[in-house]
């Protein structure tokens, strides 16, 4: 952690070097989501109740002059604080940038795309989750350079990363020094990853964006269980947050399909397909109720996952003509076909 720290800092006093006469302008953000939680397993007949944290977010950002930006996000939710996004960034024109570091880039829609303060319900799709920690890791996070272009009307992202967001050296992270004895870590991995995405927001149509991604990923890291793979997904949404409009629909689709390492045996679980439903009703200005069905098939050997979600959210935020996701009760409750259990969650978010 105190590398990481230092890491970033110092990328921080690199950036406000290129500018010297410029003074760094900071901003500081963060996201509070305690809960509680119900939950029951019917073939072991446990219950659990209790209340957790789900979110504990502080956010730094700077910027210098009005080209360069830099970013850390931390998550404090465990026995010690980790890094979630590190990140330099740099406009090239008013439509061309540049981001290097640790970020969220050209992948499923539902993942980290979606911010954490406008989930609609208490998660993320779980068949983005799954998606993630099938891949990349769980918080859809890696190292890598993207060049973006943005308009008025929609994106292009083009990422070129390292296939693997662990913070470890062996892995994800690829930091050795030139005192190093061996500058390879004494391994022998030339495999990368790149990914494009985009969407389009076209003015005629309110609320109105789609979008996709592909992507191949040679790293054959331990999330794949050191396969290469190649990832597709799509996605079609009218009013992409909770409380934007009196109707919301969301469709989400996405594949992965893995690639058999030379020499070895084939692996039963080759595949992830995944897709998820959302509407959404506006009950109010500050209430909304929300549906999402979720299909999720992980190979041969897993049984196909059929996953309900249904719920609502108060924000007293909104109701004072702020917005709806600075503070907000979401209330869902989850089953899922197949598998007797049950979740109850009620989570509270606050914005600062």
């Amino acid at each position: 952690m105190r590398f990481r720290l230092v890491l970033v800092v110092g990328l921080f006093a690199c950036a406000a070097q290129a500018q010297p006469s410029s003074a760094p302008s900071i901003t500081l953000g963060g996201t509070l989501q305690p809960r509680f939680s119900y939950g029951h397993h019917e073939a072991s007949g446990r219950t659990r109740l209790g209340f957790g944290l789900r979110r504990a977010r502080l956010i730094v950002d700077a910027r210098m002059a009005d080209s360069w930006q830099f970013r850390l996000q931390l998550d404090g939710t465990g026995t010690s604080a980790r890094i979630l996004d590190a990140y330099i960034g740099y406009r090239l024109t008013s439509h061309w940038s540049l981001r290097l570091g640790r970020l969220s880039s050209a992948q499923p829609r539902a993942l980290t795309l979606t911010s954490h303060r406008q989930i609609d319900a208490v998660e993320r799709a779980a068949i983005a989750e799954r998606w993630g920690a099938r891949t990349i890791g769980s918080d859809g996070r890696d190292f890598g350079l993207e060049v973006a272009y943005r308009r008025e009307q929609g994106q292009l992202l083009l990422f070129l990363h390292n296939g693997d967001g662990s913070w470890e050296r062996l892995r994800g992270n690829y930091r050795e020094s030139p005192s190093s004895t061996d500058v390879t870590g004494g391994m022998r991995r030339t495999g990368m990853a790149v990914s494009l995405g985009g969407a389009l927001t076209p003015k005629a149509v309110e609320g109105l964006e789609l979008g996709g991604f592909v992507s191949y990923n040679g790293a054959g890291n331990p999330n794949t269980a050191g396969r290469r793979y190649v990832s597709y997904g799509l996605h079609l949404y009218r009013g992409a947050n909770p409380g934007s409009r009196p109707l919301r629909l969301k469709l989400d689709g996405l594949v992965v399909r893995y690639f058999r390492k030379e020499g070895a045996e084939p692996v039963p679980a080759d595949r992830l397909l995944g897709g998820a439903v959302l509407g959404a009703v506006r009950l109010h200005r500050a209430a909304e109720a929300f549906v999402r069905v979720e299909r999720l098939d992980e190979g041969r050997t897993e049984p196909d996952r059929t996953i309900l979600t249904a719920g609502f959210s108060v924000s007293p935020s909104a109701y004072r003509g702020e917005g709806y996701e600075r503070q907000r009760m979401t209330v869902a409750y989850t089953t899922e076909r197949g598998i007797a259990q049950r979740l109850l969650v009620v989570q509270w978010q606050l914005i600062f």
